[in-house]
């Protein structure tokens, strides 16, 4: 994993622009998660005649202008990103559906905002996804919520970061695995013992266990019950989107992203 230092940043994100950007990311989650699927819309337009597709567009385009009308009224435009402008223009309609995907799976940032700011007590388990019915417990329009806003100790948010990048690294060996990429072990890791990417993963979770960190199936990380190994393609998929997105809001709250610009915090690991 590489732990690296935060460059060319002012500092960490504020307890009250944390607040900020949970309160946009409720708005840009629920657009997406509101909007029907890309190919259920398809579906049910086929029949469309154009007076119903005209009305169709007049409803959607007045819900976007409702939705971010309310965003601008909080005086959360001046904190959205790029991408997220880029969404605000899209309705129902015509979002893509990468940009529906994308939206969507921000609930789980959210998710981890609220847990950093105190809204949360714990984070669920990995193999658990964010419900819907999470957006509701997001403040929306209460100025006390950002002004009072307080995030936990660095310490404790670093950990979590920490955690983050180790579950993401894990998705990523399992990828390499996956592709059939050969670790090509140098002298040293063959005299450790280390072979394969599985040798590795063994090693580093069992180690983690042995601290305290991670719960261990046939010594790889647990996921339901299961080792990740054994994941189905469909599990590993959304427990590598709950991962990424959990690594990424825990990033931007650790001061990685320049300037603390949500769109360019980045992902190494």
């Amino acid at each position: 994993m590489a732990l690296f230092k935060r460059l060319g940043n002012r500092g960490r994100p504020s307890a009250k622009q944390a607040a900020k950007r949970l309160l946009i990311l409720k708005y840009v989650a629920g657009y997406a998660l509101a909007a029907p699927p890309r190919a259920m819309l398809t579906q049910w337009s086929q029949n469309w005649s154009d007076k119903d597709r005209a009305e169709f567009a007049r409803k959607v385009d007045a819900n976007r202008d409702k939705i971010w009308g309310q965003v601008r009224a909080l005086g959360l435009w001046d904190e959205t990103s790029l991408l997220e402008r880029e969404l605000s223009k899209t309705t129902a309609l015509t979002m893509t559906h990468q940009q529906q995907v994308n939206a969507s799976w921000r609930i789980e940032a959210a998710q981890t905002l609220m847990w950093a700011l105190g809204l949360l007590a714990d984070l669920p388990p990995y193999g658990t996804q964010a419900g819907h019915e999470l957006l509701a417990a997001i403040p929306s329009q209460d100025a006390k919520f950002v002004k009072s806003a307080r995030l936990h100790p660095q310490e404790t948010i670093d950990k979590a970061r920490d955690l983050a990048e180790f579950w993401h690294w894990r998705s990523r060996t399992r990828q390499l695995i996956e592709e059939g990429r050969a670790l090509n072990p140098d002298p040293k890791m063959r005299a450790a013992g280390f072979e394969t990417f599985d040798d590795i993963v063994r090693f580093s979770a069992n180690a983690s266990h042995e601290k305290g960190e991670l719960d261990v199936i046939d010594g790889d990380f647990a996921v339901g019950g299961k080792a990740y190994r054994d994941l189905s393609a469909e599990e590993w998929d959304e427990v590598r989107s709950i991962t990424v997105e959990r690594h990424f809001a825990l990033n931007w709250l650790c001061g990685y992203a320049p300037n603390n610009r949500w769109d360019e915090t980045p992902m190494d690991t």
